[in-house]
């Protein structure tokens, strides 16, 4: 296991869905890998009952199977360790491992993709944003409209490994996020909310910018991650200038479906 952690490790944006779920879920995970002639392919298996997102979301399927892969052929090679008679949402890279998936896992059905941005160091803070550990009520209660509860991030707020950007009067801010310790030296930009009175006026952009400054600054590398059906996030994320790195496309398979 070491082993393969290193591998991906040195790949860290590329692998950084597998590296999180081995990391934050040890118990409910098994990992398969496959090399030959210098190419690779990593499968993490994950228990979909471990996650509260799949668990949510995919709440038909068994396990969840994270893929990262150099090509077609490895991708068919690991895929024989994944249960049939159950039902398996599979989380792809390239439409080359959608088409390996579905020649033995047919009907399989899109669901949705991720797309994960990423950015240098050419980012300043915004004077009119603060950075804080402590969030007001009202802050949290964004977070919470987001589906992100305040029992899994307030910890991570106490022992260093997040932080929250809010612009705008505590009672009422104008817009929020939060960055949190995603894998190692990997942070996530997540929970971006901005109130319908407040939206049009530049706030989104202020705190993601000096989210940005603040993970630069700590030598941490970002990660803003959005749903391919989110436009408003997605151009937000090209104007200030991210780059895309990763998408990830979900597939859901349910044995016998017709």
């Amino acid at each position: 296991m070491n082993l393969i952690v290193e591998a991906l490790e040195r790949e860290p944006l590329r692998n950084i869905v597998l590296l999180k779920h081995l990391e934050a879920f040890p118990e409910h995970t098994t990992v398969h890998r496959v090399e030959r002639h210098g190419a690779a392919a990593t499968m993490v298996l994950l228990e979909v009952a471990a996650s509260a997102y799949d668990r949510r979301t995919y709440p038909t399927a068994r396990y969840a199977a994270l893929i990262s892969s150099d090509g077609a052929a490895l991708t068919r090679e690991l895929i024989q360790s994944v249960p049939r008679q159950v039902g398996v949402v599979f989380k792809l890279t390239s439409d080359a491992d959608r088409d390996a998936v579905a020649h033995d896992f047919p009907r399989l059905q899109r669901t949705t993709a991720v797309l994960s941005f990423t950015g240098g160091t050419g980012f300043a803070r915004d004077d009119s944003v603060r950075i804080v550990t402590a969030p007001s009520e009202a802050v949290f209660a964004y977070f919470g409209s987001q589906k992100h509860g305040r029992d899994w991030l307030e910890p991570l707020l106490r022992s260093n490994r997040a932080f929250v950007c809010v612009t705008g009067p505590d009672e009422q801010p104008y817009a929020v996020c939060f960055a949190f310790e995603n894998y190692r030296t990997v942070w996530e930009i997540g929970g971006l909310y901005t109130p319908p009175e407040s939206r049009g006026r530049g706030y989104a952009a202020r705190i993601v910018r000096t989210a940005l400054a603040e993970l630069a600054a700590r030598g941490l590398l970002p990660r803003y991650q959005v749903h391919d059906d989110n436009i408003a996030s997605i151009r937000l994320a090209e104007s200030i200038g991210l780059t895309r790195f990763l998408e990830i496309t979900h597939f859901l398979y349910t044995p016998g479906a017709a």
